[in-house]
C-alpha cells in the first residue's frame, strides 16, 4: 500500500545571516537533505556590515515548517529564520526581452499601466522589466505574448516584511 503524499506548500524562508563563505551550500543542504524544491533564492546585502539577507521560495510540507526552520536556525552564521506562506508577498522582477519592431504607443500605454521600465535598447531587441507578484509579471506575460516576445525571466527578491530591525536579530 502506497504511503499517502503529505500535502506540500510554497513557503518563503527569509533568513538573516553572517555572510560568510559556504553559508548557501549549508543552507540547501539541509533543503536537499530533505528533497525540498527550491523555486528561487536571493541574497542580498543590508545595512550591517558582513550582514545577508537569504530569501528562499520553497515547496516545505506544511506539518514540517516548525522542525525545518529550527534546523536552519541551528546553522551557526545564521541569525534569524522567519517563515511566511507563499503569495503576493514575495516581490519578483520579470524581465521581457521583445523585438524592436514592437516598440510603439501602444508598448508604452501598456508599460505605464503596468508599471514596467524600459532597462535596455539593443539593435534588434530590448528589455522592459516589472516588479510584482507572480499573478501580476503573469498578466503582463500573457499581454505581451507573441511573435514580439523573445523571451522571458523572472528573478525572486525579498519579503518587505522580513527586513526587520537588528536589534531584534540579536535580542
Amino acid at each position: 500500500m502506497k504511503k499517502p503524499v503529505p500535502t506540500t506548500n510554497q513557503f518563503i524562508f527569509s533568513l538573516y545571516a553572517d555572510d560568510k563563505k559556504g553559508l548557501i551550500g549549508q543552507i540547501l543542504i539541509y533543503f536537499n537533505r530533505s528533497s525540498y524544491d527550491v523555486q528561487s533564492l536571493n541574497v542580498a546585502r543590508t545595512d550591517i556590515s558582513d550582514l545577508v539577507m537569504v530569501t528562499l521560495e520553497a515547496e516545505v510540507p506544511a506539518q514540517a515548517i516548525g522542525p525545518f526552520s529550527e534546523k536552519l536556525k541551528k546553522i551557526v552564521e545564521v541569525y534569524a529564520v522567519t517563515v511566511y506562506p507563499a503569495g503576493e508577498g514575495l516581490k519578483k522582477t520579470g524581465f521581457y526581452r521583445l523585438s524592436a519592431a514592437a516598440l510603439n504607443a501602444q508598448l508604452w500605454a501598456l508599460m505605464a499601466k503596468y508599471g514596467a521600465t524600459l532597462s535596455s535598447m539593443g539593435e534588434n531587441s530590448l528589455v522592459i522589466s516589472k516588479t510584482g507578484s507572480d499573478k501580476d509579471l503573469a498578466e503582463l506575460f500573457a499581454l505581451l505574448e507573441g511573435p514580439h516576445l523573445l523571451g522571458f525571466c523572472k528573478s525572486g527578491l525579498i519579503v518587505e516584511e522580513s527586513l526587520v530591525p537588528y536589534e531584534s536579530l540579536v535580542t
